[in-house]
């Protein structure tokens, strides 16, 4: 018998026991959460009117007119230790899902990074490596005359013209303008990348030819097991090389017995390399998270020493 098919006069079905039960339990872990909480938030109090009191203790015994001062700074380290926490603790809330709590110092992370950012730029490369020397070139260019130091600094004047034709990205009309910085930032980052790879490569291309057997030439002086020792190091070099090289060898796919057993070879050493900078990239994300707990547990709670 359904619901809609209930005789009038009688008192409605009782509400389902699985929704019950679930809105039972939904109400229990509301309960428990905010009571966890609230105990949290106790223990935050007390822990933090310790703390405090132990450094206006500490502050008091400052002499003279320094108290202030370093009541002052001690009270300004506690409120950078409390943002530094909230930040922390709001970018693990992320592991659980998004929220309001991390969205709120996502942004002002991002703020301050912009903020941070525009001042660098406009105290570290406008003023001082345009705007002052180009000033100075100037005036020594009307006081020295034409000298090569007043030219090099007044001639500066043409970059930042070139820079300015960024801004007319904002006309319709004038938009092609902008095209000129652009072409020009991309051929000399395109110069520049050319020149730092060759300069990287080159170095490494000429250091894997290892010798198999360091000779006298190599290792003057050196005894009979040292030698081999090197020998044995630069063989494993040179065969994990050449394996790999060959592992990417496509011309000729892999039938044949000279392609195909070095690039099983070449497959290895590459998961073993591999394998190595997933460990390393483990260990140097575990550190972070260590540093995070010692800086909860030493700075902000005061609960170990730091």
């Amino acid at each position: 018998m359904s619901r809609t098919d209930q005789t009038p006069g009688l008192p409605p079905f009782p509400p389902d026991s699985d929704e019950a039960r679930r809105e039972a339990r939904r109400k229990t872990v509301v309960w428990a959460v905010a009571a966890i909480g609230l105990v949290l938030c106790l223990l935050l109090a007390y822990n933090e009117i310790r703390i405090s009191s132990g450094l206006f203790v500490e502050g008091m015994k400052a002499e003279g007119a320094k108290a202030k001062d370093v009541a002052m700074g001690l009270a300004l380290t506690r409120v950078g230790a409390w943002v530094a926490a909230l930040g922390t603790l709001a970018v693990y809330s992320f592991l659980m899902r998004d929220n309001p709590f991390y969205q709120v110092f996502e942004y002002a992370l991002l703020g301050c990074a912009t903020g941070m950012g525009a001042a660098i730029v406009l105290k570290d490369m406008l003023i001082a490596k345009w705007w002052a020397p180009m000033s100075e070139g100037v005036k020594m260019l009307f006081h020295d005359g034409a000298t090569a130091a007043a030219l090099g600094g007044a001639l500066l004047l043409v970059p930042g013209l070139v820079g300015l034709l960024w801004y007319f990205q904002f006309s319709k009309r004038y938009f092609w303008l902008s095209r000129i910085p652009m072409c020009i930032g991309l051929g000399a980052g395109a110069g520049l990348g050319v020149k730092g790879l060759f300069n990287t490569l080159m170095p490494q291309i000429t250091g894997s030819f290892k010798p198999i057997w360091p000779g006298q030439q190599f290792l003057p002086g050196e005894t009979f097991w040292n030698r081999a020792a090197v020998g044995a190091e630069n063989l494993i070099y040179v065969l994990g090389t050449l394996s790999v090289l060959t592992y990417f060898f496509f011309a000729f796919g892999r039938k044949y017995r000279g392609i195909k057993a070095p690039a099983k070879l070449g497959r290895w050493y590459l998961m073993l390399s591999l394998g190595a900078f997933f460990g390393n990239t483990f260990m140097s994300r575990l550190s972070a998270l260590i540093e995070r707990f010692s800086f909860l547990f030493s700075e902000w709670l005061r609960l170990s020493k730091p």
